[in-house]
């Protein structure tokens, strides 16, 4: 009789359990039309009632034989997830007896950072956000490297009073890409402007790493428009928007637009790339971290070369037109030289462009150290620089303030590029030697009086 009421009960309970499941399926599948759905499509909250609808039915039908299942599928992930926790305990003992410092692929920056200042005092600061400009060098105090809080970089040798205020602007070269302040191109500059007699001159880097001319142009804009008007603004690119227009296939973005486009899309990655979390949870186990090491226990830190940007997809394209692009990275630069034109008549200040040098462009001077350099570059970079170079120079004569520095470097024969578009202390020396007695002659700061 007992045998015979429970039978009862439990029937009871199935049905009620098929019919509650036949009703977390429905809504799941009408989640859209009653209002549970967040967003277009199948959500994650539709998928979990779905399944909660489909196990609980199997617990109506099968009922005991279900719970027996149950159990035994709940031992079997019990019994997994101790061994798994087993295992991250003992990567993480291994991991800290064997040196965190040699293995976590995270800190990769931080090594290169650490290795960089043993040998050199100087480090690559971090980047932080600004509106606009999208990111200004993180502050700095070393005794070779100082950044301020706004992320302007020290300037040497400023005089303590001056007629004429000029500002530098431009990528990591202008900025000084691993060069001691003193060295860095608008340094020497404020250096050669202080031994010309009767031109007493200030001269503040603006300049940032890994800036376009779009970006060098917002910054003067938002100077401006806070009524810091300088007499002169000097820019020094071109680099930076080759390699832009390399790494995204277009002109006119960023360099790095699409990590920056990945984290704000988040919807449109999230359907595309919907891996991507987990992914990263496993990268972060001290599982991962320890196979990893085991597998290629040879620190990136050390890799001799690091190319700036990595091509996009289109350029592995046989019918992809870089002429295309070339010139249209070309009429970008250009436009922004338009604006500043624009914006020099407005606002009463002088302005040059200068076009700065390239390794593949001093071909006939490079040392051998440089012609390694050379190699190891993409040549697919090479053409897209010769071509927009080139597109760029043709139309020069329509643009009287753009200047080209070249083959002007190497002709000694002295070693100065550090890679295709960077230069060590002696070729910032000499460009800013060149722009100085450039300036001298053609430069002709306003009366005082007449500046507003």
């Amino acid at each position: 009789m007992q045998s015979c009421f429970l039978n009862r009960v439990t029937g009871q309970y199935g049905k009620i359990a098929i019919i509650a499941g036949f009703l977390l399926l429905l809504a799941a599948l009408l989640g859209d039309i009653i209002g549970l759905s967040s967003g277009e499509g199948i959500g994650f909250g539709q998928v979990f009632m779905a399944l909660s609808g489909v196990l609980i039915i199997l617990a109506g039908v099968f009922r005991r034989k279900f719970l027996d299942g149950y159990k035994s599928a709940a031992t079997i992930i019990l019994n997994t997830l101790i061994l798994l926790a087993f295992l991250e305990f003992s990567a993480l003992i291994l991991i800290k007896l064997i040196g965190t410092e040699n293995m976590l692929r995270e800190n990769l920056r931080e090594q290169i950072q650490s290795r960089d200042m043993s040998e050199s005092g100087l480090i690559f600061p971090d980047q932080e956000y600004h509106p606009f400009i999208m990111w200004r060098s993180a502050p700095v105090d070393l005794p070779l490297m100082k950044v301020n809080q706004d992320g302007t970089r020290r300037t040497c040798w400023i005089p303590r009073t001056a007629e004429t205020r000029i500002f530098a602007l431009g990528g990591s070269a202008m900025w000084g890409w691993m060069v001691p302040d003193s060295s860095t191109i608008p340094s020497c500059l404020q250096k050669e402007f202080n031994a010309i007699p009767g031109f007493n001159a200030s001269v503040t880097n603006l300049a940032q790493n890994a800036w376009v001319s779009t970006q060098e142009v917002t910054e003067l804009m938002l100077r401006l428009r806070s009524g810091d008007v300088p007499d002169l603004v000097i820019f020094y690119n071109g680099a930076n928007d080759i390699l832009a227009s390399f790494e995204n296939g277009m002109a006119g973005m960023v360099i790095g637009n699409r990590s920056i486009d990945r984290r704000l899309s988040v919807r449109k990655y999230k359907s595309s790339e919907p891996s991507d979390g987990f992914i990263q949870l496993l990268r972060n186990t001290h599982i991962f971290i320890l196979l990893d090491y085991l597998i290629d226990a040879e620190p990136e830190a050390n890799a001799p070369t690091v190319r700036f940007v990595v091509a996009a997809p289109c350029f592995d394209d046989s019918l992809f037109n870089m002429a295309s692009l070339a010139d249209e990275t070309a009429a970008q630069y250009l436009e922004n030289y338009r604006i500043v034109e624009a914006l020099s008549r407005e606002y009463d200040f002088q302005f040059y462009f200068f076009l700065q040098p390239l390794l593949c462009f001093e071909k006939s001077y490079v040392s051998s150290n440089e012609s390694e350099l050379l190699e190891t570059e993409d040549d697919r970079l090479l053409e897209l620089a010769e071509l927009t170079y080139r597109a760029i120079l043709d139309r020069k004569d329509s643009y009287p303030g753009m200047l080209p520095i070249q083959g002007i470097i190497s002709e000694d024969g002295m070693e100065v590029f550090t890679d295709l578009c960077h230069l060590n202390v002696l070729g910032n020396e000499k460009v800013a030697m060149w722009m100085a007695e450039y300036l001298y002659e053609n430069f002709v700061p306003a009366p005082s009086a007449e500046r507003p």
